[in-house]
């Protein structure tokens, strides 16, 4: 197996990248790979100055075809269940993409617990980085909860304030219209004494 595994190594060290014809040219084409078809298609014809086309001497052996560079049998999983039908001497695990953080971790610590072996991830790095955008998160609402309690203090001052002056105001205006109706009364004595004097003079 590790003979046949350091085959395959070798020849993709060989292998270029097929790509299909006019992708360097044409970018409407794109490079993924397609036969040539055309009758005087110059790549079909493995002329020389053109990208080479696929054959079966590139390919690598059939005993290792699929399998992962450590030589195991590569497995996408995506939650704890899948790992019982499996094998960790044969099968190796690639932890689903579309995992979040948490049960990404979860499962790669199952799978480590019984002795999988993870392809595309490290455990420890793993680790790390979810415990440190905890902490983050953890620090980003404590500094959120500051804020929130400043500005409720903030705003309970200024309640206390609008009160105080309020009470303020009702005093002033309750004094002025004390004293519009005193000079009110005032004018009004006023006059009735003018009157009086002017009738009495006539008189």
């Amino acid at each position: 197996m590790k003979t046949l595994l350091e085959i395959r190594n070798r020849l993709k060290l060989k292998k270029p990248t097929f790509i299909r014809h006019d992708a360097h040219k044409k970018a409407r084409v794109g490079s993924k790979w397609r036969r040539p078809k055309g009758r005087q298609n110059k790549m079909r014809l493995h002329m020389k100055g053109y990208s080479r086309g696929r054959s079966t001497g590139f390919g690598s052996p059939l005993e290792v075809k699929g399998l992962s560079r450590e030589g195991f049998i590569q497995n996408v999983i995506s939650t704890v269940k899948d790992l019982e039908t499996l094998n960790p001497k044969i099968d190796g695990i690639i932890i689903s993409r579309t995992l979040g953080l948490k049960k990404k971790q979860l499962v790669a610590n199952e799978a480590v617990k019984k002795g999988f072996t993870l392809l595309n991830l490290n455990e420890k790095k793993l680790n790390d980085k979810v415990s440190s955008i905890i902490a983050d998160k953890k620090k980003t609402r404590e500094l959120i909860n500051k804020r929130k309690a400043s500005k409720e203090k903030l705003a309970k001052q200024s309640d206390k304030k609008s009160e105080v002056k309020d009470s303020k105001k009702e005093t002033v205006s309750d004094d002025k219209k004390i004293q519009e109706k005193k000079e009110h009364d005032k004018i009004l004595t006023k006059k009735g004494e003018q009157q009086w004097t002017y009738q009495y003079k006539k008189d």
